[in-house]
């Protein structure tokens, strides 16, 4: 038994210096000073190789270091770096011309790359703002993360029309379908706002159960053996084509 508790110690320790040397790399070579936002590609000594800027990962390092302070407490450089990347996301990343929708890259100074039609720039949003509010209480931030949950919504379920006007990445009227990864991504998206917004647990439950069903009933073929990341409305396997055979384990994992 000592010897069991002694290996799990090491574990620790070692996944502990693991996570410490990962964060001071980010702190010191991602952030970017002149224009806030973080700068993700990077070279292995740290050189920014792009100067591009994902969307995406500003809401995804937001979130991650309000999360690091939400386990560990909060630490000065970590709520720096999450608030920087909030702010960039609120002054340069919002397309007000197209409802409040996200861009998906921006330049180094925040002028607009790409539109993208899928809604994973708000989702990430969402969960950054939400994470923030947790730690912080920031009323602003928890207002923020549910216009883009239900903006999220509303775009998976076609209760709105996309205000991009960018319209099916396909011909409907020829094909068209469902994608695993709005019901994984819109989970996760559930899983912490319900953690930090308890008073909307009830409509946080039943999303969760929508998005469950549809990945249990329509995706999952074990039949196959698999999770299709594409199917039919009706969830019928299409395979007599590339996408309709695609098996994303990342997917499937999260």
């Amino acid at each position: 038994m000592g010897n069991h508790i002694e290996r799990l110690k090491l574990e620790r320790d070692w996944i502990r210096q693991q996570l410490e040397t990962c964060i001071a790399f980010w702190l010191e070579h991602g952030m970017d000073p002149v224009n806030g936002g973080v700068y993700t590609c990077l070279d292995r000594e740290g050189k920014v190789y792009s100067t591009d800027k994902s969307v995406w990962m500003q809401g995804r390092c937001a979130w991650t270091f309000s999360y690091l302070c939400h386990v560990y407490g909060q630490r000065p450089e970590w709520m720096e770096a999450a608030k920087s990347c909030l702010d960039f996301l609120e002054e340069h990343c919002i397309n007000y011309e197209a409802g409040g929708r996200l861009y998906f890259t921006v330049t180094a100074e925040g002028l607009p790359l790409r539109q993208r039609r899928y809604c994973f720039s708000e989702g990430f949003y969402c969960i950054a703002n939400a994470e923030y509010y947790g730690i912080t209480g920031d009323e602003e931030c928890l207002a923020r993360a549910r216009r883009a949950y239900q903006l999220i919504y509303q775009l998976n379920n076609g209760l709105i029309e996309d205000p991009t006007g960018m319209g099916p990445k396909t011909i409907a009227e020829t094909r068209t379908g469902r994608a695993l990864g709005d019901p994984m991504i819109f989970l996760n998206i559930i899983s912490i706002m319900r953690r930090v917004d308890p008073a909307h647990t009830e409509e946080y439950d039943r999303h969760a159960k929508e998005c469950t069903d549809a990945i249990v009933n329509l995706h999952y073929h074990p039949e196959l053996g698999c999770t299709l990341e594409s199917v039919a409305p009706d969830g019928t396997p299409e395979l007599w084509y590339t996408a309709g055979r695609v098996v994303n384990p990342g997917h499937d994992i999260e």
